[in-house]
């Protein structure tokens, strides 16, 4: 994939479809030309660990002649900010959104479904999702891909550092800062967020808790195809920091806004909560 992005994507293309360029890493002749004019979008400083909202993953490796008319449909079907890291194993199209590698640091089992740590899942990307060089065989899923020499499992340790380095962006300006007070109150008491959204971390899994999807009214389809079955709760980070992290929600992006996930959980258990309530609720999810 590599070889067709630097050998047959035109750079407008690359940009198009959510390649990012880090100006800073341009010659300084390039960066000078572009300092004169109007900087494309894509072009600009490194958000580390930010989700890519506008990547569209799918559409890149469309781009591959390798594939067949079939799967280069599933793989444009996706769309900017989600990806199926499954697809590939077991034939299904399900996509999930692409979440923050930021604030990791102190959470056990980051991905959706619980299945391992950081590292697990790095691993398995690596050699399941980018192909490199190593082993990674988890059973309980029936996967056991070997692609010799091991050149991954020496890069685990420093990636994992890396990615615990790095730190949420603080909460952007526009919020209602009295508001999110009372929310605060809200998401403690009446509304119950804080039984399953535990202490710094806001999520149960480094409790060993994870959760059938009827209990919190997600599709269970994505979860059957994982080791664990069940989903953990998202560690609430950085969700509200515009543009890039102003959703969407949940593993499959149902829920558009804040605001349909407060709705979401209310129906889901039948919470009392005023209109008020709700969007004091709303106004303390930004400050996260």
């Amino acid at each position: 994939m590599h070889e067709v992005i630097g050998t047959s994507l035109r750079p407008t293309t690359a940009l198009s479809v959510g390649l990012k360029v880090d100006a800073d890493a341009l010659p300084a002749g390039v960066r000078a030309a572009l300092q004169a004019g109007t900087l494309a979008p894509g072009i600009g400083k490194r958000l580390d660990g930010w989700p890519n909202r506008d990547l569209d993953v799918g559409a890149i490796i469309a781009l591959s002649p390798a594939l067949t008319a079939s799967h280069k449909a599933v793989y444009n079907s996706w769309g900017p900010g989600m990806y199926d890291p499954r697809f590939n194993i077991d034939g299904k199209n399900m996509p999930v959104v692409i979440p923050p590698a930021f604030g990791l640091r102190h959470v056990k089992r980051e991905i959706y479904t619980g299945d391992g740590v950081v590292s697990y899942w790095n691993a398995y990307v690596a050699i399941t999702q980018m192909h490199g060089h190593g082993r990674f065989a988890d059973p309980r899923i029936g996967v056991d891909v070997s692609n010799p020499p091991d050149l991954v499992s020496a890069k685990l340790q420093p990636l994992r550092a890396y990615q615990f380095s790095l730190e949420t962006p603080r909460a952007s300006e526009g919020f209602d800062t009295r508001a999110a007070q009372r929310g605060h109150a809200v998401f403690n008491g009446v509304a119950g967020c804080a039984r399953c959204h535990l202490g710094s971390t806001y999520t149960d899994v480094n409790a060993g808790r994870l959760h059938p999807a009827t209990e919190v009214g997600q599709n269970p389809a994505y979860a059957l195809r994982s080791a664990t079955k069940l989903y953990r709760t998202t560690p609430l980070r950085g969700l509200w920091h515009p543009p890039q992290l102003q959703g969407p929600y949940f593993h499959d992006g149902n829920a558009a806004s804040l605001q349909e996930v407060v709705e979401h959980y209310v129906q889901r258990f039948g919470l009392s909560l005023t209109v008020g309530q709700k969007a004091d609720l709303v106004e303390y999810l930004k400050t996260l």
